[in-house]
């Protein structure tokens, strides 16, 4: 039996809880981190509520509520996370914090993904 390739899972993590999900939203965000640092090919959907984590905050990053939150975003691009996509029926963000692209869920081929991960 040979061991299965890290590399070649695509894992779709869903995640639908805007910033006040608190510690549920930090332990998603982890997962899906430490996967993509172990090689796994992770595309990062977020839908509803959830595309506000990628705008930019108004207010200072270092007296934000949500700055861990902000900072894991901000790195996304260390873990090839990036871009994240986005459903078309959300609104864009005005000052995105990463890179995004907008696709609708309707056309999204679930048949190309390993695993499919969903918070909410």
């Amino acid at each position: 039996m040979s061991a299965l390739d890290p590399s070649a899972i695509r894992t779709l993590a869903i995640i639908d809880c805007g910033p006040l999900a608190g510690q549920r939203l930090n332990e998603a965000l982890s997962a899906i981190m430490v996967l993509a640092t172990y090689g796994q090919q992770i595309q990062l959907l977020l839908c509803g509520d959830a595309v506000q984590l990628i705008e930019q905050p108004v207010t200072p990053i270092t007296n934000h509520p949500f700055k861990s939150v902000y900072a894991m975003i901000e790195s996304f691009e260390f873990y090839d996370l990036l871009p994240i996509w986005i459903s078309e029926a959300s609104s864009a963000p005005s000052h995105p914090l990463v890179e995004y692209q907008k696709i609708h869920l309707n056309q999204l081929d679930l048949k190309k993904f390993t695993h499919i991960l969903r918070w909410s």
